[in-house]
């Protein structure tokens, strides 16, 4: 199944209309135009997956260059974890980046990842801690499904999309990126499959999960299996947001875990957020991550 997410931006060459000005609220029909054309941000996909045994939906943003472009294309993929909220401030951030005077991210093909159950999906090990720490003798564990989440995404969902971009398109290189149990499972897959992608990109990742179970596996082990080339980190922390136990967790990752991960030759760059929230600091984020994973290529030339 396929539906189009659009946007349509009509301006009248005389400008505001009288019936405009009179149209009552929510009106859009006095915009269109026999020469108004949809503006369109991407597509929504659905299939059946054999590996979770479910329906999952993904969007998929496909750049526009590759319409006038008949050799092959190499494009970069995007995964973006919780398509629902960051899928059009990834889309719109990479339709950015792809000037290469802007960064040398290059043509992107962004797939948004509609959440399922995230606490199964998105945990490595099942838990019924709190926030805290605080164990609940009153709930039974749930979660820790991360790993059969990830064989999800790098076989059945990745073949779904790269196996038939247009032929032109060939893939270069991959990038993923999560927010809170989001990017707690973004950084299980670079701690146990460093190889899956080139770069992990993680917004305030969720290490109380477990009593900070990933954390612990950072610190004793890092991305240990990386194999040249090696892929590259971009990490954010939000440092006054979260229980004692998230923002202690998050001290301990940046001071000691992220040097172990440069020690394994894995390029990392950490930027700290305060006073804000998760969701306000999301399409920043999304557009640092890109920018600093792959900056320009190409010096501008000053216009002076």
């Amino acid at each position: 199944m396929l539906r189009k997410i659009f946007l349509t931006l009509a301006l009248a060459a005389a400008g505001l209309s009288p019936a405009l000005l009179s149209a009552a609220p929510g009106d859009l029909s006095v915009l269109s135009s026999p020469t108004s054309q949809p503006i369109i941000l991407g597509e929504k996909h659905r299939f059946h997956s054999g590996l979770l045994n479910e329906e999952r939906e993904y969007w998929l943003r496909i750049p526009p260059s590759y319409a006038q472009n008949k050799l092959p294309l190499e494009v970069t993929v995007f995964y973006v974890m919780d398509a629902e909220k960051y899928f059009p401030s990834a889309a719109a951030s990479a339709a950015w980046l792809e000037d290469p005077r802007v960064s040398g991210l290059g043509p992107c093909v962004v797939v948004g990842v509609v959440s399922g159950d995230k606490l199964e999906d998105f945990t490595p090990t099942p838990s019924n801690a709190d926030e805290e720490g605080n164990v609940r003798d009153d709930m039974k564990p749930r979660g820790g499904g991360a790993e059969g989440f990830y064989h999800f995404l790098t076989t059945e969902l990745r073949n779904a999309i790269e196996l038939n971009l247009p032929q032109q398109l060939k893939v270069r290189r991959r990038i993923i990126a999560g927010e809170g149990l989001g990017g707690l499972f973004v950084l299980h897959a670079l701690l146990h499959h460093p190889e899956s992608f080139d770069g992990y990109a993680v917004l305030d990742p969720a290490l109380w999960w477990d009593r900070g179970a990933l954390l612990r596996r950072a610190l004793k082990a890092g991305a240990r299996t990386a194999r040249d080339p090696k892929p590259a980190f971009y990490g954010t922390f939000i440092i006054d947001d979260g229980s004692r136990l998230e923002r202690g967790n998050e001290s301990t990752f940046r001071n000691e875990a992220v040097p172990l991960l440069e020690k394994q030759g894995i390029r990392t760059e950490i930027v700290n957020y305060a006073g804000i929230t998760d969701e306000s600091i999301a399409p920043k984020v999304l557009y640092d991550a890109l920018k600093a994973l792959y900056p320009a290529e190409i010096t501008p030339v000053s216009a002076h």
